[in-house]
């Protein structure tokens, strides 16, 4: 009796319920996610502590099934003592992925309301600013250039624009600079607007001088504290600054950070775009309004006098 109840109590002992275990996974996630970004940070690469950790989490298994450890505690040790796949990991956090005229609503409200009434308002010597903030490989710009020469010959009317393009992922830039597209990748567009812009030549689709004269492309860092925009706009002031599928792969307290430089940015009446799926982060920062709901598109209807961070 006594050794059957003994039995019984080592069973107990031994027994967890579901939510201690779940929560010895998430304690061990948590912590994959911190030795993560300290190998990043003591190896000498970018801070990525302003990821968001399910993203960074998600991203390390990916990296681990790839490279076939058995374990995210085997990974890591292979990370920090492997510089090519330190240089791999950061890679696979660019989010690189876009499209001509992606959010057709949110372009549709371009084409017909925003940059016309943008263009209206310009003064014979002003310029049109823009910045196409994670611009990744240049589909975004030329798609703005593209609704800006067409309102520019149905005006009959050459007013000056510029669109500041910036990302950080130098590979990116490179193939936005050197603006060649697949036939895949221009079938988003208008065949009167292909026609036009681009030339066919045995690389693909390359896009014109005619939209390459107005778009410049850089690096630079959203998070950079030294800087309230990109060093090529001097001094920021944008009528319009597109941002979008970005905030989602960090924290609460990253998004805040790009929102106020990106709202910082613009001037007053100025629009600021995101993309749906982070038009409910953005709705909650000061000095924007909503505009064409349920779209991501916000108007800057004051400045912010934002405490030293």
């Amino acid at each position: 009796m006594i050794e059957h109840q003994s039995q019984l109590v080592g069973l107990q002992l031994n027994m967890r319920s579901p939510y201690e275990s779940s929560q010895r996974v998430e304690k061990s996630m948590n912590s994959a996610v911190a030795n993560l970004v300290q190998i990043m940070q003591q190896t000498g690469h970018r801070d990525i502590s302003n990821h968001d950790d399910a993203f960074l989490l998600q991203s390390l298994k990916r990296r681990q099934e790839i490279v076939q450890t058995p374990d995210l505690s085997a990974f890591l040790q292979t990370l920090e003592q492997n510089e090519t796949e330190r240089v791999a990991f950061l890679m696979s956090l660019e989010n690189n992925y876009t499209e001509f005229f992606r959010m057709g609503y949110v372009f549709s409200c371009l084409e017909h309301q925003i940059l016309p009434g943008l263009v209206a308002k310009l003064s014979p010597a002003s310029e049109l600013r823009i910045w196409s903030a994670g611009c990744s490989t240049g589909q975004e710009p030329y798609s703005l250039a593209i609704l800006l020469e067409n309102i520019a010959e149905k005006l009959r009317n050459e007013f000056r624009y510029r669109i500041i393009a910036t990302d950080i992922s130098d590979s990116a830039l490179n193939t936005a600079r050197n603006g060649v597209y697949t036939e895949e990748a221009v079938q988003n567009l208008r065949l009167k607007d292909l026609s036009t812009y681009f030339k066919l030549d045995r690389d693909g689709y390359a896009v014109t001088n005619r939209l390459k004269k107005h778009v410049s492309f850089s690096r630079y860092d959203l998070f950079d504290p030294l800087s309230a925009n990109p060093s090529e706009s001097i001094f920021g002031n944008f009528d319009l600054v597109l941002c979008s599928n970005v905030l989602l792969y960090y924290n609460e307290r990253a998004q805040q950070f790009i929102l106020k430089k990106l709202i910082n940015a613009t001037v007053v009446d100025g629009y600021l775009i995101t993309s749906e799926a982070e038009r409910a982060i953005t709705k909650r920062s000061a000095g924007i309004c909503p505009v064409y709901p349920p779209s991501p598109i916000f108007k800057k209807t004051f400045e912010v006098q934002h405490e030293a961070e």
